[in-house]
């Protein structure tokens, strides 16, 4: 970030998708719908692209209002400030949050060995640096967890609805989180209360971008990851389907494929899974560990497994794993704390 604003040159060191959500809040403080424009000539068009087609990003911003609003005060004031602003900044803050929240969610050496690791696996170091990577989500995800652990009911719903609203893909560990709350005392009867909470701040942060634009909104954050065609989100990554179109199965990168009818089957099975456990193994460490595994399944087979996803995935298991390992191993009184805890 420094050497971006004490050097000057011809191109920026940042990863597109960090890049576009500061210049997405830059339009909406500027009174534009960020969902719909034409982000060509904001140097987001000098972002490597090895495709033969042009990027359809440049006309789609598909991330959910939640990351492009809930940073929005901070980056105004330190832009009111400084005169520039970095996403990074944000990803830093976001980060430290991390490493706070898993040395809350899980005690003793484990945790410190989980939170370190956490930051330290292949790759994870190249991503930060671009800015790309889903740390505020994580966050907000590992927040709900621990407010679940701790029975703040309203508070994990709350902070499951913000985390929905940030990234589509907070969906994903959804329902394993609700398995959590229940191994924590939620009841059938009691969670339409807290389902509805939930949808408050989704409502609160989605609806008025479906109000000011709902086709734009729509076709950004919905057709553009499941569509396929010229304006599609183009199959690439290191997953299935990547794959699958070497192979010569799916001919081209916009061509359309049924890719969930592989996804489903298998996160279903990965929730099925840890309902199952987490009846049984009231730890954090599980809860953790059956998200990244959900994640994982689910992005591997999407029709774009970038790096960022599948990381995604390995560092929740990575956490979880080696907390339970550690736990169980050399710290069976810290374990019996954890579980009195949650």
């Amino acid at each position: 970030i420094v050497r971006w604003r004490m050097v000057q040159g011809p191109t920026a060191l940042i990863g597109d998708g960090a890049y576009q959500i500061q210049l997405a809040r830059n339009l909406l403080m500027a009174g534009i719908d960020p969902y719909g424009h034409d982000y060509t000539g904001s140097g987001l068009e000098q972002a490597p692209w090895g495709q033969p087609f042009p990027n359809p990003a440049l006309h789609h911003l598909d991330y959910w209002p939640g990351t492009i609003v809930l940073p929005l005060p901070i980056q105004a004031a330190f832009q009111n400030v400084t005169g520039w602003w970095d996403e990074r900044i944000w990803l830093l803050l976001a980060g430290v949050a991390v490493f706070i929240l898993l040395r809350w969610l899980l005690p003793g050496s484990a945790g410190r060995m989980a939170a370190v690791a956490f930051f330290l696996i292949p790759g994870h170091s190249l991503l930060a640096v671009l800015g790309d990577n889903d740390l505020p989500m994580i966050g907000l995800l590992l927040a709900a967890t621990l407010a679940i652990a701790r029975r703040r009911f309203v508070p994990a719903a709350i902070i499951i609805g913000l985390a929905i609203a940030t990234k589509q893909t907070a969906l994903i560990a959804l329902p394993v989180l609700v398995g959590w709350g229940f191994a924590n005392g939620i009841t059938w009867r009691s969670l339409p209360r807290y389902a509805g909470l939930a949808a408050i701040p989704v409502a609160v942060l989605i609806v008025p971008f479906v109000a000011w634009n709902a086709s734009a909104f729509v076709r950004d954050t919905v057709l553009y990851n499941v569509g396929s065609g010229g304006e599609a989100y183009p199959i690439q990554g290191i997953g299935l389907s990547s794959w699958l179109l070497q192979a010569g199965i799916i001919h081209g990168a916009r061509d359309a494929f049924p890719f969930l009818l592989i996804q489903l089957p298998l996160v279903i099975a990965a929730w099925v899974l840890g309902w199952r456990w987490l009846r049984h193994h009231r730890l954090a460490a599980d809860a953790m560990l059956w998200m990244g595994l959900a994640f994982f399944v689910f992005l591997f087979a999407n029709r774009f497994a970038q790096p960022t996803y599948l990381l995604l995935g390995v560092e929740l298991m990575t956490v979880g794993g080696i907390s339970r390992l550690v736990a169980v191993r050399g710290e069976p009184a810290e374990l019996e704390v954890a579980a009195s805890a949650a």
